[in-house]
């Protein structure tokens, strides 16, 4: 009976023990702060995000352009409150991010086709610097109207619609001839566009079309440099 007694104990400390440590893998108050990787799946209004299991959690000011589908840092206090700390290094030294821009035009009928494209982006907080390099390729085609690249993220509005972010930019008939200029954002949007003040044919300088400074082919390159405040 001693014996019998003894083992129902020993089984009774043993789920009791276990009980405990669920509780505490569960529990914040229980295990202190703690912190995990998660995915976004809304950004909400009141500086929130909710995760894809439910989660929601306070944004640090510093993470910025925040979307749907960002894995993100959580971290939950003792009391059980959340908070997003932004989105962890992309590997590496480089503060640099690569991406991949957008090509359309205007009018339409632009399409990046196989041309080649090296850009990277540099998040501080709402400022964000963009490098942009383009080569046509012959699948590259050009459409009508003005020529657009796109940038990492939606730039802050403006108090009026003629205020832009400008920077710089430079293109090349193939090496044949080369064309510096300026690009600009206007607020509210998601690309930049380059302005030439010389062009092949001597006309008024624009925004760079098809045919403007020069009519695009294959091998004919474009470069920018741009800082802007973010949405």
């Amino acid at each position: 009976m001693r014996a019998a007694a003894a083992a129902i104990a020993a089984e009774l400390a043993a789920a009791v023990h276990d009980q405990a440590v669920h509780a505490g893998r569960s529990t914040p108050a229980v295990r202190g702060a703690d912190w995990r990787l998660a995915t976004v799946q809304t950004v909400n209004a009141d500086g929130t995000i909710t995760t894809t299991d439910g989660i929601p959690a306070r944004r640090l000011e510093s993470y910025v352009g925040a979307k749907a589908g960002d894995q993100v840092i959580i971290t939950v206090s003792s009391i059980g409150g959340w908070v997003c700390w932004g989105r962890p290094g992309a590997g590496g030294t480089s503060l640099w991010t690569p991406y991949t821009p957008t090509f359309s035009a205007s009018g339409g009928g632009a399409a990046a086709g196989n041309a080649v494209m090296d850009a990277e982006y540099l998040l501080r907080g709402d400022e964000c610097h963009v490098r942009i390099s383009f080569v046509a390729g012959s699948s590259t085609t050009f459409g009508t109207g003005g020529l657009r690249w796109g940038i990492p993220f939606t730039a802050a509005s403006l108090p009026n619609a003629n205020m832009f972010w400008a920077g710089s930019a430079m293109c090349s008939d193939a090496g044949l001839a080369y064309y510096p200029g300026m690009c600009r954002i206007l607020g509210g949007t998601n690309y930049l566009v380059g302005i030439s003040p010389v062009t092949a044919a001597g006309s008024t300088p624009t925004e760079w079309r098809p045919a403007t400074p020069f009519t695009w082919a294959t091998g004919d390159y474009a470069s920018f440099g741009i800082t802007y405040k973010i949405a």
